[in-house]
């Protein structure tokens, strides 16, 4: 379990994150909704370890984040930011193989993990082809294989992995949104926590086992899709006209725009 205590960063005299605290278990699909500028990306990257924060501290089996050796820490989570360039010319396969810096496999056995995740994410056929042919919504796939390769590989499954994902499926189309959701939902009912960032407000009730909603770099609700339908808080904080429904396959709850 990652534990999240009194996060708060400041940058050019604005506070980005304000003392936020929450717990980020194992074996959970934990999803940050917030409006632009309200921290989440700041928040994914400090736990992280890219930002570092003014005050608070973010621990990792009851051990400060700062001291785990950093190969270490590879083994047992992976980040994916929203901006990845990479600026040589390298086939699908050898992107996806980056992910496997921390491990020692062996040729096959990495041939196999890498053809069995690309298959998950429907490109097995690009596994040849040069990364920058593709196109945005590929490459966003092919990223988010290079990253479940790097806690994939962790032959001890006793061992909590961890996977933080900064706005996953926001060049995707709408078939491929719900291959990477549902995905996601099954790794983490296999025993991977996940935290990811999402915009689509209804596809983080439908698949999130949590909620986190950020405002003004405040952590303002921390549970369950469930509650959130008991209160309005999405409606102040996106300033939104909101109407609040119930989808007819789990009950989970929905908003559409009012006209």
């Amino acid at each position: 379990m990652f534990k999240i205590r009194n996060l708060t960063v400041t940058r050019s005299n604005k506070v980005l994150l304000d003392q936020v605290s929450f717990d980020i278990p194992a074996g959970q699909l934990s999803i940050i909704l917030g409006p632009n500028g309200a921290g989440k990306s700041t928040l994914l990257k400090t736990i992280a370890g890219t930002i570092k924060a003014d005050i608070g501290s973010i621990w990792f089996e009851e051990k400060e984040i700062n001291q785990w050796p950093l190969n270490e820490l590879a083994k047992r989570r992976a980040v994916l930011t929203q901006q990845i360039h990479i600026p040589f010319s390298l086939n699908v396969a050898e992107v996806v193989a980056l992910g496997l810096a921390p491990w020692q496999l062996t040729k096959q056995a990495a041939s196999e993990l890498i053809s069995f995740v690309l298959s998950e994410l429907d490109m097995q056929g690009t596994k040849d082809r040069n990364y920058l042919s593709l196109s945005g919504g590929e490459q966003q796939r092919i990223q988010i294989a290079r990253v479940l390769v790097q806690v994939l590989a962790n032959p001890a499954h006793h061992e909590e992995t961890f996977l933080m994902l900064d706005e996953p499926i926001s060049a995707l189309d709408l078939h491929q949104q719900q291959r990477v959701l549902r995905l996601l939902k099954k790794l983490a009912g296999q025993g991977i926590g996940i935290l990811c960032i999402l915009h689509d407000i209804n596809l983080a009730t439908l698949f999130g086992d949590k909620i986190i909603v950020l405002q003004q770099g405040k952590l303002i609700y921390n549970d369950t899709p469930k509650e959130l339908a008991q209160n309005s808080i999405l409606e102040r904080t996106y300033q939104a006209d909101l109407v609040k429904l119930t989808h007819t396959d789990n009950q989970l709850p929905q908003w559409l725009f009012r006209v």
